[in-house]
């Protein structure tokens, strides 16, 4: 289960390292900070000694331009710095010309460049701030004449346009390029060594790229190392390894799959690569340093260093080495373990120690996990606490370890100088291009050595690290800005961080919130599983072993219907017992009983009931694993996922509810719950837990593959109170459903999730009942499609693509079908795709290293096999994964495919199969439209540098959730609430705020006036009519520019609208009551407005921005027939213009003069053309068949909503809404569309908002 064999540790330091992953900030530097303290008279020479050197270099910057004066003027506290910066990171990777001016203007308009001319004594920053002046904005002097010569430049700038930017910026990038990185060779960079060499200076070259994706990128890596080793040795001139240049690796770039869940394969095939590279720079005897990279490699980094170091082939050289980061809390635990390890082994290994460069990462991905806590310091006092007490025990250590401190801090150089006299068997290191004026001294004058970390490679390979670099020199805290900064005094730069530490009350950074308060004071997140932490997992492999166990003593049960195991279909996991007639009858009856006093209970009594089942899902959660293992096929990442989804759910409802019904709201009676077997828990219960918390009573039919879970999540929540009828199970085939317990007029709503036609096929039935129209809220399927241009990061395209669109065998309803790839860069990142699928893992996801599992069952096989069939001739098939023999199991091999376009896919296809399709840069009008036009609007995803690219894809494409330089599925409740439009589904979106406003009634009162049998019949009898086939189209064109339109514009003609509507006297004839309806829509408007205003922010992890968007639905019919009131006839057609959509009425004859005066009256108060048309009620038939209509609005006692909702029913494609709720924010919410945009704000390479927050106050 899981793994093979125990992972326990068996050494006390290695349990050590592990007891301080993600240990309590507090106890961690209450540890450190006496390790950390070099006495006061020690730290008073370290002051002087730093402040002396930071006078020098100020001095010795004088004059001095470059990169230094650059960062200094547009640091990252400027929207011109991160600007800068995100352009240089994007625009050395964009192969077409086109794309690249693009970028350029998008960014280069963002900035007040003119605030920076001039300011600096740098002609680099200078001619940087004209450059970037020309194509941003332009400039006001007060000064005439210089007025007339920036004109003048502007002008003659403004004619050579963005291609001479493009090549200025590029050239701007290669000097940033030179005064970062060494050389495009390793020759290049040996030769340019020289003259530091000459000066006493050491190198360490370190071959820049990101890290393995595909095994020819790995082996790629591989020999470029081989090579550089080669040539340094050569160089080194058998100087050994203290005097000699030496080299680093990333072992991330030499294996693809480095990663916990594929320990074994890593250790059998990473070991004999690294001792490999060891050997060859021992036969030079040159360092061979092996680099820190994210704390989830720590573990397995220390089994392969442990493995390589302790091997006798390496006896006699003393040039292994390893880097240490100090903002990992159990750094100086692994100092501890590396001196144990060397005094064992006999040999000296060089340590490099380091602060750390992935600080912002791990903040983020702790907070998305829901880890305990973070594996790094919050603040960065405190990691240069951890920093000095490392330090001071490596010192000590001498004898078996070479430190090498790489600082660029005076402070701390200062003080490392203090902890010894002697001031042998150690160096400094500092990265090329950083620090230079601060180790001139130190290298000249105290004769200490320093190593320069000198990256080597092509300028396209520059980017994540130039990017990493300007980061920490451009941010606010950084000392490197701050040494050059000459406003900043610098008594300021020298404050000690043991004392600055010891000064906090509170330790820990309480601006960046630890996972489980993410939420704030409304809820609590649900805790994560980290699946690198072994210490987390063995207790988890025992629980799930002993449930695999107890499930194989199942005695057979003849006459019920065995469950089995998607990935091995002799192994049965359970039995269910289906349903009859009588029972489901039964079952109804038990619901609508029960529903009286469960609507009467308190409502905080019922958020507390799903307060405690989400608890009780946290303690029965290993349990609910192993189902979701054993009866989905899930793997344990996604098992995870799921159970962290549902407990979501249950705190998000519970405070939602509290909000919603603190004004007293009727539940609505029994609801249908209908879930999908791809997420059998979250799905199943965000579902009843929404139901239940509004007050309703719930059947819940879950499906039948996964039935287990329901039944066992079912006992837990009565196991936490919750009264025995309030849910209740229906086990049985989705048929025999539909046919008893559908139609039942018991039944007041339905929640579904699964097929669009059995989506629809619900709906009719539901019709059919007449009446009130019953609520349906259906998520349903998507056609998902992802646009890249040629500004993303491919390796970033690359995990994306492979998470999005195969992760969970690809059976997610937000998982990608269709990737669009801009031409210019398709042959590249189709390479890489192909290349990372060879290295997916298709197996029994009961063991951590599968990636992917099974489909669900022999009829998903079918439908996939089938689209495979069909693509033969009309596809070209890129790439296939391999699966496991035999066939007694669900395997599908995850496929990549090439299409001409999307006409060639009939539907959606569920399973791991992406489809590419190419486009050319102009192109993306017509992509829209084709993605549009598939009628599917579920999640959206885009990668692109460009945020004119990405705001105009994330306004135009018509989905519920649009993902931005991230992955697209996964969406967190509360965070991304999902769901869609179109064919994917009705609305409200789950997890989001308007979700409960649809369980609870909207009128108290649903009664309405009889309509008779010939009134019935003229209104169905006439299907043609030529002013609807008139009206809508000109309704479509007219509603996408008035959408455009700001919130304030549209309110503004709606108020002159109503102003001259108090005078008309057409209106005033038949409305004697006017002025009462007029001041009613003058507060409703005021609300819309105050709503609409802008999108709702959600919270979520550090690094992403989310927000809740309201769109307009599109063109609505509003139907009044003389049972209806004109207050409800006017207030909706306000509140449905404001929210920004068009209106086709239909009315009695005799109101067609008082409408037709109301329409001039719009056009004469600014509304355009054709938004609002009126036709006769004798056309409504053909106006609800329509097929461009997004819903309809009718009073509630309006004779004829029960032959509405009928005829909305009876069409094709998409499930339209009935809309009656009364004016107010219910019906606001209703003729909205959701859209959710979540944007990774980290995607250029950092997070600035992090990286600039200071707070360093106790």
């Amino acid at each position: 289960m899981l793994y093979n064999g125990s992972l326990v540790a068996t050494q006390p330091l290695r349990q050590t390292i592990r007891d301080f992953y993600r240990a309590d900030e507090d106890k961690v530097l209450d540890y450190l900070l006496p390790l950390a303290d070099i006495g006061v008279n020690a730290r008073s020479r370290a002051w002087e000694r730093a402040r002396q050197l930071v006078l020098t270099i100020r001095q010795a910057q004088v004059g001095k331009g470059g990169v230094d004066a650059l960062l200094n003027e547009f640091s990252l506290s400027t929207e011109e710095g991160l600007v800068l910066m995100c352009l240089a990171e994007a625009l050395l990777r964009v192969p077409d010309k086109t794309t690249a001016d693009r970028l350029i203007r998008d960014k280069l308009s963002q900035g007040d460049w003119s605030s920076h001319l001039g300011n600096s004594s740098s002609i680099f920053v200078n001619a940087s701030a004209w450059g970037l002046l020309l194509t941003g904005k332009l400039v006001n002097y007060s000064d005439e004449q210089k007025k007339q010569q920036f004109g003048l430049l502007k002008r003659t700038c403004g004619r050579l346009g963005e291609p001479v930017i493009r090549q200025a910026v590029r050239y701007a990038m290669q000097i940033m390029g030179a005064q970062f990185v060494m050389g495009t060779t390793i020759g290049a960079a040996l030769e340019r060594a020289a003259d530091m060499e000459a000066k006493g200076f050491r190198y360490s070259y370190d071959m820049l790229g990101e890290g393995a994706r595909t095994m020819a990128d790995a082996e790629r890596y591989f020999d470029s190392y081989m090579r550089a080793i080669d040539t340094i040795g050569k160089a080194a001139n058998g100087r050994g390894p203290f005097n000699s240049p030496g080299i680093s690796v990333k072992l991330s770039a030499i294996h693809p799959r480095y990663e916990f869940s594929h320990r074994d394969r890593v250790i059998d095939e990473l070991i004999p690569k690294v001792k490999q590279l060891a050997l060859a720079a021992k036969a030079y005897d040159i360092g061979f340093t092996i680099d820190a990279e994210e704390a989830d490699r720590l573990d397995i980094s220390l089994d392969i260093i442990e493995a390589v170091f302790s091997d006798p082939a390496l006896d006699g050289w003393e040039g292994f080495g390893l880097a240490v980061q100090a903002y990992q809390k159990r750094g100086i635990h692994v100092i501890e373990w590396l001196r144990d390890l060397t005094v064992k082994v006999g040999r000296k290994m060089m340590v490099r120690l380091v602060k750390g460069a992935y600080w912002d990462t791990e903040i983020k991905l702790s907070q998305l996990e829901g880890f305990n806590d973070f594996p790094v310091f919050s603040r960065k006092p405190s990691t240069d606490v951890s920093y000095q007490a490392c330090a001071k025990k490596m010192l000590g250590y001498r004898d078996s370890i070479y430190p090498q401190f790489a600082t660029h801090n005076a402070y701390t150089v200062a003080t490392i100088m203090e902890m010894t006299k002697d001031y042998t068997g150690f160096e400094f290191q500092r990265l090329h291009g950083m620090g230079d004026a601060l180790y001139d001294e130190i290298v000249i004058k105290d004769k200490i050595p320093c190593r320069i970390y000198a990256p080597v490679g092509e300028h396209s390979d520059l980017l994540a690290y130039l990017v990493r670099r300007l980061l920490e020199n451009g941010a606010n805290s950084s000392f490197v800005n701050n040494i050059v900064d000459e406003t900043i005094p610098v008594e300021s730069l020298l404050s000690d961080p043991v004392e600055t530490v010891r000064g906090w009350t509170k330790k820990r950074n309480r601006q960046i919130p630890l996972p489980a308060e993410l939420y704030g004071s409304e809820r609590k997140n649900s805790n994560g599983l980290d699946l690198t932490d072994i210490d987390q997992l063995e207790p988890v492999k025992a629980a799930m072993t002993q449930w695999f166990d107890s499930v194989k003593d199942i005695a057979v049960q003849p006459d019920a219907v065995p469950v089995t195991n998607p990935a091995n279909l002799d192994e049965v996991i359970g039995y269910l017992q289906y349903a009859d007639k009588d029972k489901m009858q039964q079952i109804l009856a038990n619901a609508d009983a029960a529903f009286a006093s469960w609507s009467a209970t308190d409502v905080a009594e019922r958020a507390a009931l799903l307060r405690r089942i989400g608890d009780a899902l946290e303690t029965h959660r290993n349990e609910l694993l192993a189902l979701c293992v054993k009866e989905a096929g899930k793997t344990l990442g996604d098992s995870v996922a799921e159970v962290r989804e549902a407990i979501d759910f249950c705190r998000y409802y519970a405070a939602r509810s509290e909000e919603l019904l603190a004004q007293p709201q009727q539940a609505r009676g029994v609801f249908l719950c209908i879930s999908p077997w791809n997420f059998p828990l979250a799905i199943f219960l965000g579902q009843v837990a929404a139901a239940i918390v509004a007050g309703n009573t719930v059947v819940a039919k879950p499906a039948e593959q996964t039935s287990l879970i329901a039944i066992r999540t079912v006992d837990i929540m009565r196991q936490c109170g919750m009264p025995e009828h309030v849910v209740q199970l229906v086990i049985a085939p989705g048929r025999q459903v539909g046919e008893h317990i559908v139609p039942d007029s018991r039944i007041q709503g339905v929640m579904f999730t699964g097929s669009t036609e059995t989506g629809c096929w619900i709906a009719r039935k539901l019709a059919e009942r007449g009446g009130e129209p019953v609520p349906l809220i259906a998520e349903t399927g998507g056609q998902n499609c992802m646009i890249v241009d040629s500004t993303a990061l491919p390796e970033q395209v690359v995990d994306d693509v492979i998470s999005s669109g195969f992760q969970s065998a690809g059976q997610r309803c937000s998982a990608l079908r269709v990737l669009f790839l801009q031409e210019d860069v398709a042959d590249k990142i189709i390479t890489m795709l192909k290349g990372a699928m060879a290295e997916l893992h298709v197996g029994d996801p009961q063991w951590l290293s599968t990636d992917l599992g099974p489909v669900i069952d022999a009829k998903a096989h079918e439908r996939l096999s089938s689209h495979v069939q069909y693509l033969s001739d009309k596809a070209t098939l890129h790439y296939e994964c391999k699966i496991p023999a035999g066939d007694r199991h669900y395997f599908f091999a995850p496929r990549l495919y090439e299409i001409a376009d999307l006409t060639v896919l009939e539907r959606e296809v569920f399973g791991p199969v992406v489809h590419i399709i190419r486009f050319k840069a102009d192109d993306l009008d017509n992509i829209i439209n084709q993605i549009n036009a598939t009628g599917y609007g579920l999640t959206m995803g885009v990668h692109s540098r460009i945020e004119q690219f990405t705001r105009r894809i994330a306004r135009d494409i018509k989905a519920g959730n649009i993902y931005v330089n991230r992955n697209m599925i996964g969406a967190v409740v509360g965070v991304q609430p999902f769901g869609g439009r179109g064919l994917s589904g009705t609305g409200p979106k789950a997890g989001g705020p308007l979700y409960l406003t649809r369980l609870v009634k909207d009128n108290p009162d649903v009664s309405c006036a009889a309509l008779d049998d010939a009134k019935r019949h003229r209104l169905l009898s006439e299907t043609t009519s030529s002013a609807v086939a008139y009206a809508m189209p000109a309704a479509i064109s007219a509603q996408q520019q008035w959408a455009l339109q700001s919130i304030n514009q549209r309110t503004s003609v709606l108020r002159q609208f109503m102003a001259s509507l108090a005078a008309n006297t057409v209106v005033n004839k038949q409305e004697p009551d006017l002025d009462q309806i007029l001041t009613l829509a003058q507060q409703k408007l005021a609300r819309v407005e105050r709503e609409l205003q802008k999108p709702i922010a959600l919270p979520g992890p550090t690094g992403e921005s989310n927000v809740l968007v309201l769109d307009p639905r599109g063109v609505l019919a509003l139907v009044r027939d003389e049972s209806a009131a004109f207050s409800h006839w006017l207030l909706a057609i306000i509140t449905a213009l404001a929210a920004g959509n068009a209106v086709v009425t239909a009315v009695e004859d005799a109101d067609m003069a008082e409408a037709e005066a109301c329409i001039k009256a719009l056009q004469q108060a600014g509304m355009p053309q054709h938004l609002v048309s009126v036709v006769r009620l004798d056309c409504l038939t053909t106006l609800l068949a329509h097929q461009d209509l997004a819903g309809a609005m009718i009073d509630v006692s309006s004779a004829v909503k029960p032959l509405c909702a009928e005829l909305l029913a009876a069409r094709e494609g998409a499930i339209l809404p009935l809309i009656t709720a009364p004016a107010g924010p219910q019906l606001l919410h209703r003729l909205v569309t959701e859209k959710t945009i979540t944007i990774n704000t980290t995607a250029a390479g950092g997070n600035a908002s992090l990286m600039t927050m200071a707070d360093n106050i106790g």
